[in-house]
C-alpha cells in the first residue's frame, strides 16, 4: 500500500478514536441536583379572595399593592429560582419549596416569567385554612424530579389550634434523579407574643412533623428525608432538635450566619434538613460511585443572597432588602434569603 494511504488510514483511526474517548463520561464529573427553600414574603396577587385576609395587598390598600408591585415581585422570585439553579454549572434548580404564597394563581405568575419558562417548572400546592391565605407549595423541575405521592397535613386537632388555623405541612414522595426520596414543606407557626410564649406551638408542629417521618420510616427504614422549612425557630432550638436529623445550617449560625435580621440580631429560620441515610460525598466517592451504581449523596448547603436582596443604606442597612417596609414600597425581595442544599451523583 503507497506511503499516503497508510498515512491517511492511520489519520482516520486516530480521528475516530478521539471521538470515542471524548463521548465516554469523565468520571470526576458527576449529576449534580439543587435543593431550595424560600420564604417569599407575602407573595399575592391583586386580586381580593372573600375567603382569605389579603385586604393589606389590594390597589386600594395602604400598601397600594398594585400590578407594579406584583410583577416586582413575581419578577424577583423567578430571579431566585434561576440564581439557585445556577449554584452548578450547566443545571437549573431541582426542587425549592416556598412559603408565604398566596394560591396557584400566583405560582403559575411566577413560572411563566421569561427568565425561567423554559424549564417547564411545575408545583404542587394545597390550600390551607391560614386566615391570611399564605402557603406552602413544592416547585420542581420534571426533568429531574417525578412526584409519586403527596397531601398535606393539618396542625390541627382537638387541642391545638382550634381558636385559629395555622399553614399545613405539605408531603411530597418522588424520584429525585433515580433516587427515591421524601420531602416535607413546612411553615410553623410564627413567634408572635414572644419566643416563650409561642414556644409549645412550634413544639407541637415539630412532633406532627416527626410522626410523618416515623410513620413511613417504619415501613421503610432506608427512607431518605429532606425537611426543609421556615421554622420560626434556629437550628439549635429544641423544636428542631426533637427532629434528630443533620442540619447543614447549625454550624454557619453558630458562627453568626442567619437568613433574616432583627434587633440588629440574625436568625437563620429557614433550614433544609437531612436524615441519617444520606451519606456526604467526598470526591473519591463520586469517583467510585460512577463506576458501580449511583446513589445521591449530599454535597454542600449555602445561604444565598446577592446585593440586589440587600438593605443598602438607613436603618436596616445590611438587613435583607424587603418589597416593603410598612406600607412604604421598597421593591426589595423579601425579608428572608433563600437556603440551599447541593446534592451530587
Amino acid at each position: 500500500m503507497p506511503f499516503f494511504k497508510k498515512s491517511f488510514f492511520t489519520s482516520k483511526i486516530l480521528q475516530l478514536a478521539f471521538m470515542l474517548i471524548c463521548l465516554i463520561p469523565d468520571p470526576a464529573k458527576s449529576q449534580e441536583y439543587v435543593v431550595g427553600f424560600y420564604n417569599c414574603e407575602n407573595f399575592y396577587d391583586t386580586t381580593n379572595q372573600l375567603n382569605v385576609m389579603d385586604e393589606d395587598f389590594l390597589p386600594g390598600s395602604a400598601k397600594a399593592y398594585d400590578s407594579i408591585a406584583y410583577e416586582t415581585k413575581t419578577n424577583h422570585i423567578a430571579r431566585i429560582i434561576h440564581a439557585l439553579g445556577k449554584l452548578v454549572s450547566g443545571a437549573s434548580l431541582s426542587i425549592m419549596g416556598v412559603v408565604e404564597i398566596e394560591n396557584n394563581i400566583v405560582l403559575n405568575k411566577v413560572l411563566d416569567d421569561p427568565l425561567i419558562r423554559k424549564y417547564h417548572y411545575k408545583f404542587i400546592h394545597f390550600d390551607s385554612k391560614d386566615i391570611r391565605g399564605v402557603d406552602v407549595a413544592l416547585i420542581y423541575n420534571p426533568a429531574v424530579f417525578v412526584p409519586i405521592r403527596y397531601r398535606s397535613y393539618t396542625l390541627t386537632d382537638a387541642t391545638h389550634f382550634n381558636t385559629y388555623a395555622t399553614r399545613d405541612i405539605l408531603y411530597v414522595k418522588g424520584l429525585l434523579g433515580t433516587e427515591q426520596v421524601h420531602l416535607l414543606v413546612n411553615h410553623w407557626p410564627s413567634r408572635r407574643g414572644g419566643d416563650l410564649q409561642s414556644r409549645s406551638k412550634r413544639i407541637w408542629a415539630s412532633t406532627i412533623c416527626k410522626r410523618i417521618m416515623d410513620s413511613i420510616q417504619h415501613l421503610d427504614s432506608a427512607a431518605k428525608w429532606i425537611v426543609m422549612g421556615d421554622f420560626n425557630d434556629n437550628p439549635d432550638d429544641n423544636s428542631i432538635r426533637q427532629l434528630g436529623m443533620f442540619n447543614p445550617f447549625l454550624k454557619p449560625f453558630r458562627n453568626g450566619m442567619g437568613t433574616l435580621a432583627y434587633n440588629d440580631s440574625w436568625n437563620l429560620f429557614d433550614q433544609i434538613l437531612i436524615n441519617d441515610q444520606w451519606k456526604q460525598a467526598d470526591r473519591g466517592e463520586v469517583i467510585k460511585n460512577l463506576n458501580k451504581n449511583k446513589y445521591l449523596t449530599y454535597y454542600s448547603s449555602t445561604i444565598y443572597k446577592n446585593s440586589a436582596m440587600i438593605e443598602p443604606f438607613g436603618r436596616y442597612k445590611g438587613y435583607p432588602k424587603r418589597t416593603y417596609n410598612g406600607n412604604e414600597f421598597r421593591g426589595g425581595y423579601s425579608d428572608h434569603f433563600p437556603v440551599a442544599l447541593i446534592f451530587r451523583q
